[in-house]
């Protein structure tokens, strides 16, 4: 298979696919055609530069099965507006009994694919609980871990204050998974390039798409601390030796609204 293909009748023969190229696979004469490198275009990223710089529409990787899709510039927002989205995104605790449309759950988490990944070497997957009950489920076996970890008054234990969630949990209260409609987790391998990074950012890109779509997400902090050290929570989630849990979000509709914009103190910034 050949690394891409031109369109000739298009290719304007600029060259900034070639100067685009952060693996340098691509070669450009001027007044030629971008040709292959005979030795980089193994190690083409599979990042799509080449077609997203390309303001003809000239270029297409082969390995995709379609070519790239046009940015709407009306969909562009202002910093006002991006401002206004990231400053007003809240953590939501409380869903109402309603489910989550399956079709828009894959939708934002194909969103997650476009996110930031070292060497978009992409390593993220997800395990994800779909209904109140299967998320109700994983919420059971981290209250089991909780409540071993409460009789064993273990360290772990008085740091997370899990007696008083697990006493909460026999009273029929979910501080766990908050009783959400859908759980996602994001898995990836222990070694690699940025692994866990590129799950902590796919998940982000997960809760910021959610709340697009008009759904509330929060960190699902206690699953994430049982994952991290019980071996029983870990295969209960699918998660394999070699990998980890490195996020995951509660989502549903939220219950409710918020109106306004707390404050928050300026950054701390040292600048060189």
């Amino acid at each position: 298979m050949s690394l891409f293909t031109i369109d000739e009748t298009r290719c304007k023969r600029d060259g900034l696919c070639a100067v685009d190229c952060p693996a340098g696979c691509i070669v450009f004469e001027k007044g030629g055609l971008p040709v292959p490198h005979e030795k980089k275009q193994a190690y083409c990223l599979d990042c799509g530069h080449c077609m997203a710089v390309c303001p003809a529409d000239a270029i297409r990787l082969d390995r995709f099965e379609a070519g790239g899709a046009p940015l709407d510039k009306s969909l562009r927002i202002s910093l006002e507006q991006a401002e206004q989205f990231l400053k007003g995104r809240r953590s939501m605790r409380a869903f109402r009994d309603e489910p989550v449309d399956g079709a828009l759950l894959d939708r934002l988490l194909a969103v997650t694919g476009y996110c930031p990944s070292g060497h978009n070497a992409r390593p993220t997957r997800w395990v994800v609980a779909h209904g109140a009950d299967k998320v109700a489920g994983v919420a059971e076996a981290v209250a089991a871990w909780m409540r071993a970890e409460s009789e064993a008054e273990t360290p772990l234990a008085a740091a997370l204050h899990l007696p008083g969630i697990v006493r909460a949990w026999d009273k029929g209260m979910d501080l766990i998974c908050r009783n959400a409609p859908v759980l996602a987790v994001a898995v990836g391998p222990r070694q690699g390039i940025t692994p866990r990074e590129d799950s902590v950012i796919a998940t982000a890109y997960l809760e910021l798409a959610a709340s697009g779509a008009g759904l509330g997400a929060c960190w699902c902090g206690y699953l994430l601390a049982a994952a991290a050290h019980d071996a029983g929570m870990r295969e209960f989630l699918g998660v394999a030796d070699g990998e980890a849990a490195y996020g995951a979000l509660m989502l549903g509709h939220p219950a409710r609204r918020y109106t306004a914009i707390p404050p928050r103190p300026e950054p701390t910034v040292r600048r060189l």
